[in-house]
């Protein structure tokens, strides 16, 4: 089994000793990722075959995780990644994005969890299928929700728009509830030029 891993520290080191016992560790970066780093690393290790890539979330900058992780997974499609999660519950909107890319090996647990045995049980396990990890997918469909609401909901500009409709309407003689702004511009117009005809009237 060739594996590649891009960790930090002290995890790092017991996953490597992990991998020893099982396959062979064909690519590695021991450090945090941000920035430019972070593709440059990605793309390195997908230059290099391999069956799995074992990513240390902690290692990662989380605006560039998600498409750092995607990147990677177009490049080697059939490389096997399995995440390593530190702190995170399930519903976590970063954990969701990632396994919406396909990664359904989440490997989680608290710091007293020995890394390098939980590494390796993954390895030695099929790869993980999205019943294993759809309860870390919540957030996305949660933000997926939360999102079709906001649209649903008028934006404070809109109804401040509205408002102000509603009185030139009231201030040209009528009461008028502005329900969307087309009609309400439209009624202001037919206000303005029955106003004028009338003056031309007089």
């Amino acid at each position: 089994m060739l594996v590649s891993i891009i960790a930090t520290g002290e995890t790092a080191e017991k996953i490597k000793e992990s991998i020893k016992q099982i396959g062979e560790l064909v690519f590695e970066y021991i450090g945090k990722l941000d920035g430019e780093k972070i593709k440059d690393v990605f793309y390195s290790a997908s230059r290099v075959p391999s069956d799995v890539l074992v990513v240390d979330l902690k290692a990662l900058d989380e605006k560039e995780a998600v498409s750092a992780l995607q990147s990677f997974r177009i490049a080697r499609p059939n490389t096997r990644v399995a995440v390593i999660v530190h702190d995170r519950k399930p519903g976590d909107i970063l954990i969701s994005s990632i396994v919406s890319l396909g990664i359904y090996d989440i490997t989680a647990s608290d710091e007293d969890t020995d890394w390098g045995e939980a590494v390796k049980k993954v390895l030695l396990s099929p790869p993980a299928v999205y019943t294993q990890a759809a309860r870390w997918h919540t957030g996305v469909l949660d933000i997926s929700l939360q999102a079709e609401e906001k649209r649903k909901e008028p934006s404070k500009e809109v109804e401040r728009a509205k408002k102000q409709i509603e009185g030139i309407v009231k201030f040209l003689g009528e009461s008028y509830r502005c329900t969307d702004l087309n009609e309400g511009l439209l009624k202001i117009e037919q206000l303005l030029v029955k106003e004028v005809l009338y003056e031309q009237d007089y």
